[in-house]
């Protein structure tokens, strides 16, 4: 009894507009295969693509056309997958038409998801494209007539100089600190060897600190001395004039 229920159910559709289910089953076959036709050479024509910025409009050209038809194609199935989905739930459906429903449900979206992957791979591309197109320009001469690969190429060239020379500067610091360490370390040694002569000569330490002192008071009186000559040769000056 079953079987001839659901051939009289499918063999309508539920509503105004709804195609019915075979129809909808035989429309979604032929956007299956057309679908993975179309994704299999936009996938190939994207992974050959190889755009100049001069002729970056002729190169896409081709890409962009199978992007129309597959984004056509997709809000197609999108539709049937959706008449499948009000069908499956006016009621009385067997667990093949949920099966059937549910496997192109997930067709339409991994078709959805590779086709958007895709896109953005090839929209990088472009603007890629249109980037280094930019800079062939009056400010660059280096780069105006050479492909975007050889423009890479020397940039690369350019950071790699760059980075040698980073290398160089922080080679030269590095002996420069070694450098600055072992004045350090002879200075401290100097100074603890002067200390342990001080600390093993107690005479030799007083008696120069003696001599210091004596210099010192002798610097005091001849500045007094002086200072005193200064103010009577000043005073002099004066009550003689």
């Amino acid at each position: 009894a079953l079987p001839g229920t659901i051939r009289s159910r499918a063999g309508r559709g539920d509503g105004p507009g709804m195609m019915s289910w075979p129809e909808a089953r035989r429309i979604a076959r032929s956007l299956e295969g057309k679908i993975d036709t179309k994704l299999c050479q936009y996938l190939k024509a994207a992974g050959s693509l190889r755009v100049e910025p001069s002729d970056e409009e002729t190169a896409s050209s081709p890409v962009k056309a199978l992007e129309g038809e597959i984004d056509t194609l997709l809000q197609k199935l999108g539709s049937v997958t959706d008449d499948m989905r009000k069908l499956t739930a006016s009621g009385n459906s067997s667990a093949e038409e949920f099966e059937m429903m549910n496997r192109y449900q997930s067709l339409f979206h991994q078709f959805s998801n590779d086709f958007k992957r895709t896109k953005r791979t090839v929209d990088n591309n472009l603007k890629r494209a249109r980037l280094l197109g930019s800079r062939h320009d009056s400010k660059n001469p280096s780069l105006a007539d050479i492909r975007p690969h050889e423009a890479l190429e020397k940039e690369r060239d350019g950071l790699f100089s760059s980075l040698g020379l980073v290398d160089k500067l922080i080679d030269q610091g590095k002996l420069t600190y070694d450098e600055l360490k072992n004045q350090r370390s002879l200075f401290g040694r100097i100074g603890g060897t002067m200390a342990a002569l001080g600390r093993q000569f107690p005479q030799a330490n007083d008696f120069i600190k003696k001599i210091r002192d004596k210099q010192n008071r002798d610097t005091v009186i001849l500045a007094f001395v002086i200072a005193s000559c200064m103010f009577f040769t000043v005073m002099y000056i004066m009550y003689s004039g």
